[in-house]
């Protein structure tokens, strides 16, 4: 019985198998040339039948996932609703010493600082996202969260008044040794800034977009909040940002003392009705694209994927189309010139795809649907072909985009 796994969450032992993803590369692993190992892992996502929790029981280990993560950076994104989520915090208490973690290269440290904060200290276990910000003039330690981890900083720091989270917790297989590093960071009424991937538009499109292989657990809003609440912290402030596929914030304050595992459970039954639909609907929108990048070959339009970051890494190969496409745009400098994981293509700038491209091309979107129609633009400006779009990301809805490009391909 000790050897039945458990629940991340809640601690329950009445997993579920709800699909699995086979042959999947590491998605940031962009490669610099053709002979470097693009490894490949299965990777089966499992449902707690006791709290709704979808989750990876068995994660990729941490040193495999990162080892190689030179382009593992973020600060390209420029999230737009950074100045709100931190004048949420602001409202709530003044801005005294903060803590980033997984502060990567410190784009959100900047944030913090330009809004009054005193002292901005950073967490980040990649090295060179690390040194990224270290350029930048703040202190940053290097490895992950736990207790341990947290006694060493506060002993040199002091305890924290705010601690920022965002997209972390998803990550995280071990909740209670990392809430222990949370809780030994914040003094006693510090506030908790929690930002994570909203996924619920994701299931309910069957979206396989919102799948990772680093990110091991899948958070409702509600699961999320009784997250909060078994912690130890009292939810102030709500926010939904459509930002990236969409994310959920929280403002908490830390109370005394987290609330027994015993604390009771969300009804788990809508969870488990959503995950089903949502592994149905994976299987139709799988088939659906796999089915339309057929089409349009046999049609004479050239494949392009515009975006080589994780999501569409992950979608070209859960679709099993790598070895359909003709070209990979990007705009992020660092990685133009690798190769996008599970394939044989390089990533490359699209002022260089324009002579190259033939009559026709469907492209593929692989940018936050906030960005799309930039990127329309800018095709459309160097691209000089006729181009039909299909929309990959939540929460455009990309069986309707299929369908319309369908019938685009068709005309």
């Amino acid at each position: 019985m000790s050897d039945t796994p458990r629940c991340r969450l809640c601690g329950g032992r009445h997993l579920s198998h709800l699909l699995s993803l086979d042959d999947l590369p590491i998605s940031h692993n962009l490669r610099k040339s053709p002979r470097d190992p693009d490894p490949r892992f299965a990777v089966g996502f499992h449902s707690c039948q006791d709290c709704g929790l979808l989750q990876i029981v068995k994660a990729i280990p941490p040193d495999l996932l990162y080892r190689e993560a030179d382009t593992y950076t973020t600060g390209f994104q420029k999230p737009r609703h950074l100045d709100d989520l931190i004048t949420t915090a602001v409202a709530r208490q003044d801005p005294g010493k903060a803590i980033d973690i997984g502060c990567n290269d410190g784009t959100l440290m900047e944030h913090l600082e330009r809004a009054g904060y005193a002292r901005v200290v950073g967490l980040e276990p990649n090295a060179v996202a690390a040194a990224i910000a270290r350029k930048k003039g703040y202190d940053v330690y290097t490895g992950y969260l736990d207790r341990q981890q947290a006694e060493r900083i506060v002993a040199e720091q002091g305890a924290f008044d705010t601690l920022y989270l965002r997209h972390v917790i998803e990550h995280v297989s071990d909740l209670d040794g990392f809430f222990a590093g949370v809780r030994a960071l914040l003094r006693d009424d510090g506030l908790l800034v929690l930002e994570l991937p909203d996924v619920e538009e994701s299931f309910v499109r069957g979206s396989p977009a919102i799948l990772w292989e680093e990110h091991v657990n899948y958070f409702t809003q509600t699961l999320a909040e009784h997250l909060l609440k078994r912690f130890g912290f009292q939810v102030c402030d709500r926010r939904n940002y459509v930002f990236g596929g969409g994310s959920m914030a929280f403002v908490a304050q830390k109370k005394a003392a987290p609330v027994s595992c015993a604390l009771s459970l969300p009804d788990a039954a809508p969870t488990k009705d959503l995950l089903r639909r949502f592994a149905a609907g994976i299987e139709r929108q799988r088939s659906e694209l796999s089915g339309l990048v057929e089409l349009a070959r046999s049609a004479g339009f050239q494949v392009l994927v515009y975006g080589a970051a994780p999501r569409s890494c992950l979608l070209v190969s859960v679709c099993r189309i790598a070895d359909k496409i003709d070209f990979v745009v990007d705009d992020r400098q660092d990685i133009q010139n690798r190769l996008m994981p599970g394939t044989t293509r390089v990533v490359r700038p699209l002022a260089e795809i324009g002579a190259a491209a033939g009559a026709k091309l469907l492209c593929l979107l692989g940018v936050g649907s906030e960005n799309e129609f930039k990127v329309r633009k800018r095709i459309a400006a160097t691209v000089k072909t006729r181009t039909v779009y299909v929309s990959l990301f939540p929460p455009r809805d990309t069986l309707q985009s299929i369908a319309a490009a369908r019938e685009a391909i068709h005309g």
